[in-house]
């Protein structure tokens, strides 16, 4: 399956993206998190979600080429998002996102409900709850872009990587240097999440799945349960011996789960689930 590598202008941006599978009915918006751009998350699946799927994989503001957003606020970059898909003429996608990218597509999914049928979170999810420190911290211009900067630097630093990433081929020296220039950028999105703040609708309304790689010792062992009890019907799925990127470390295990979880909206429930053995099921 062929990957193009694209441009495209969104309310006057140019927007550097991905994109497989065109022609095919159902459309993924794959939105990728703070340690490295779209290339870096979705390289390994997109292909093999070509097969099925039209999928979109943009860089966020200010990641590879794309145009920093003019307002940094966390409601102009969901409508960023939308737009994005309005220029492609999408009347419905399902957005897939890991990490910082899981936060972006369930706030998405929760405004923008006539145009997602279902989300999908990996490894991510939450929305954080900020000390008003952070609030406090934002307002004073020269030690924000200190503070903020090194938590930029701080989740993509070698030993960051290196408790995400359970899979340790993947951590090349080409992965290091994609992951590290992404820091400033990275930077910009925790400012603006605390600049702005989380929109008031944050619950999709819609099928939602939890993948999770078991092997991630980044984050936190309760976010997960704690992202599933706050929406309501979200299915957990475990991905035995991956870390926090399981589209990296196992993307025919994590296609083989975006496929499964989608088919099932739209024909009856099985007597039976077959799938690979890596795959547990926790709840639904």
């Amino acid at each position: 399956m062929s990957v193009h590598e694209r441009e495209v202008y969104v309310d006057g941006l140019k927007v550097h993206y991905w994109e497989a599978g065109e022609g095919n009915p159902r459309t993924l918006l794959l939105i990728h998190g703070g340690m490295g751009d779209a290339k870096l998350h979705w390289e390994a699946a997109l292909p093999i979600l070509g097969e099925t799927f039209h999928v979109l994989a943009p860089d966020l503001p200010g990641f590879s080429t794309s145009e920093v957003l003019p307002v940094a606020r966390t409601d102009v970059l969901l409508h960023w998002l939308k737009s994005f898909i309005d220029v492609h003429e999408r009347e419905q996608v399902v957005p897939v996102g890991n990490a910082f990218g899981a936060l972006l597509a369930r706030l998405f999914a929760a405004a923008n409900p006539k145009y997602v049928p279902a989300v999908i979170l990996i490894n991510g999810g939450g929305v954080p709850d900020l000390p008003p420190f952070f609030k406090w911290v934002e307002r004073i211009p020269f030690i924000n872009k200190l503070v903020f900067s090194q938590f930029g630097k701080m989740g993509t630093s070698p030993d960051a990587l290196n408790r995400l990433i359970h899979i340790k081929p993947i951590l090349t020296e080409e992965f290091y240097a994609q992951s590290k220039a992404s820091a400033p950028a990275f930077s910009q999105l925790i400012k603006m999440l605390v600049g702005s703040g989380v929109p008031a609708e944050q619950t999709p309304r819609v099928p939602t799945l939890v993948l999770w790689g078991v092997e991630d010792s980044f984050t936190a062992p309760g976010d997960r349960d704690a992202i599933k009890a706050s929406i309501p019907g979200a299915t957990i799925t475990e991905i035995a011996d991956c870390g926090h990127m399981p589209q990296l470390e196992a993307p025919d295990v994590f296609a083989w789960q975006v496929t499964t979880f989608l088919d099932k909206l739209s024909r009856p429930p099985s007597a039976t689930t077959s799938g690979p053995k890596m795959l547990r099921k926790l709840s639904g």
